[in-house]
């Protein structure tokens, strides 16, 4: 009876540990997609706060708070400089967003990150809707 309640007990105890990325309110992070009439093209995820990412199209949930998110955009051969950037992103729990590559013309590689944010609605309906900033009052 006392060694049963002992590896219930160890079992509950470890259930943290199997905790997954899903378990609390997290980010997303992915590429987004090709806009021909935003000038926007698909980037590739190369990193995340400086560790290298498996996949190039999205990566793992992210914990809320800041990240920085290497991009690369490779339309064209070109200097390898002038194809990666890094953005900045404070995420919010609960949200995902699509960072793209805004071009002037598709013959030049400059170009610019983008962010775009929308609400994740299943993880909304998990965890609630994270407080609103206090906005600033309107003239």
């Amino acid at each position: 009876m006392i060694a049963r309640v002992a590896a219930i007990a160890l079992s509950i105890a470890s259930l943290p540990a199997l905790a997954g990325p899903y378990d609390q309110p997290y980010a997303l992070v992915e590429s987004g997609w090709r806009s021909d009439v935003r000038k926007e093209h698909p980037v590739s995820i190369s990193a995340v706060d400086g560790h290298s990412t498996p996949l190039r199209r999205r990566i793992n949930p992210v914990a809320p708070g800041k990240h920085r998110i290497d991009v690369q955009l490779a339309l064209a051969p070109g200097p390898s400089a002038k194809q990666t950037q890094t953005v900045e992103i404070d995420a919010v729990a609960c949200t995902r967003y699509r960072v793209v590559a805004h071009y002037e013309s598709r013959t030049h590689i400059e170009w610019t990150p983008v962010v775009h944010s929308e609400p994740v609605g299943e993880c909304l309906r998990k965890f609630g809707r994270a407080q609103p900033a206090a906005s600033a009052p309107r003239s």
